[in-house]
């Protein structure tokens, strides 16, 4: 307890106060959950200049929203000029292995020439562990990012939250461990949120339904059938493919996009994986430069993939 409020608080801003911007602010990078509630109080009590944003998905549980609009309203909400589903209806669902959508509703969003404070922690896996440091350059725009609690443990978080008195989204009584996008792909409990949320459950079948029917029956450049329809015989059967978080049989889920795409799809943009340990390899950089090359062709634009 003495190391928790005493020696690792003061250590947090010590650590915040060293990179404080000179002519600006810190980037504040929130999210309602309990590792950004912790951040923001300890930034508060040390009296350390941040604005905070909020990086809205449109798929965000409802519970959490009302908990920031509450109990936060000095937080920016950052509205995306496309909801999800539209810009899925476009680019497809994304995989575990083809995340566009954090590329496109929270990274992106990271702006240049910030020094942003992240509540991201070690304890919550082996990747972040392995990533993420007090300090850390972040991989789009080259900013440094400030991890104030990133040796926090789990036990160590709720301590801070509860000796503080501070409020936390109910989810977390109602037996959710970490709070995210409705339907994201890293989820393990995708089920149990579609029963929590029918409204989501709704939208995530009509985005399957639609890309079913809009797909099924096409023929990829290389000459194959869409990739839909070499392992599902339905759009219902693609959909509880979803939810189980399986791989495909015997072939990595990015060239599942990668067929996808290849089928016509002419206006999604960056579909390259969003894992830092993974390396497609050159096969993959050069179907993305041809679908390139066609969808330029097909528009008489060029569409600028990202990389």
């Amino acid at each position: 307890m003495k190391d928790l409020f005493g020696d690792k608080v003061t250590r947090a801003q010590e650590l915040l106060r060293q990179f404080q911007p000179k002519d600006k602010l810190y980037y504040g990078c929130f999210s309602g959950g309990k590792d950004s509630i912790v951040i923001k109080d300890v930034l508060h009590t040390g009296n350390i200049g941040v604005i905070w944003h909020l990086n809205v998905t449109t798929i965000d549980p409802p519970e959490l929203m009302r908990f920031v609009k509450k109990h936060h309203g000095d937080v920016v909400w950052e509205i995306p000029k496309i909801p999800f589903f539209k810009m899925a209806e476009k680019r497809g669902f994304p995989t575990r292995r083809g995340r566009w959508c954090c590329s496109e509703y929270k990274e992106d969003h990271s702006p240049r020439g910030e020094v942003m404070v992240f509540g991201v922690r070690a304890a919550e896996s082996p990747r972040r562990a392995k990533t993420w440091k007090e300090v850390t350059a972040h991989t789009r725009t080259g900013n440094y990012v400030i991890s104030p609690i990133i040796d926090w443990t789990d036990s160590e978080v709720w301590q801070y939250i509860k000796s503080r008195n501070l409020p936390y989204c109910e989810l977390y009584d109602q037996g959710f461990k970490r709070l995210g996008c409705v339907g994201c792909p890293m989820a393990s409990n995708k089920k149990f949120e579609m029963q929590r949320w029918p409204h989501y459950e709704r939208a995530w079948k009509r985005l399957f339904k639609n890309l079913w029917e809009r797909r099924t029956g096409t023929i990829q450049r290389n000459g194959k059938t869409w990739f839909g329809n070499k392992y599902w015989s339905s759009w219902e059967g693609m959909y509880e493919w979803y939810l189980s978080g399986r791989q495909l049989p015997n072939e990595n889920e990015c060239q599942g996009l990668i067929d996808y795409f290849s089928s016509g799809n002419d206006t999604g943009t960056d579909n390259q994986c969003n894992d830092h340990d993974y390396d497609a390899g050159n096969t993959y950089q050069e179907e993305l430069a041809e679908f390139d090359d066609d969808r330029e062709d097909a528009s008489g634009r060029s569409s600028g993939l990202n990389s």
